[in-house]
């Protein structure tokens, strides 16, 4: 089941605030940076953010500042050995791009308690 990819991605264009929210609405601490066509650049987590924050950046810094690049992902042909990978890769959140880069879903490593 794909997720709303919109609340686990952000545009490459986009700032620090705007990153900060969509984590927030997502609940896992981290996003995925894409280009205009939906290939994956980077990440940024609320460590990312933070640390930003404690280097004077604004709220409006570009996130390309401040994201990770080469982020671990899985592709769709592994999607298969998801749980094995989260666990693997170390990370709470993993996009499973296509073979062009492209994000076509994210795996949770756990869902989120419902306030």
């Amino acid at each position: 089941m794909a997720r709303e990819l919109e609340l686990f991605s952000i545009h490459h264009s986009s700032t620090i605030r705007e990153a900060m929210e969509r984590i927030e609405a997502n609940r896992h601490r981290v996003v995925v940076v894409v280009d205009d066509e939906g290939r994956v650049l980077g990440t940024v987590s609320d460590g990312d953010v933070r640390r930003a924050f404690l280097h004077d950046a604004l709220p409006i810094t570009p996130v390309t500042r401040i994201m990770q690049l080469n982020p671990r992902v899985i592709t769709e042909s592994e999607r298969g050995r998801g749980a094995e990978a989260l666990k693997e890769k170390h990370v709470t959140v993993l996009p499973v791009v296509s073979e062009d880069n492209r994000l076509v879903d994210v795996l949770l490593a756990y869902e989120p308690l419902v306030e």
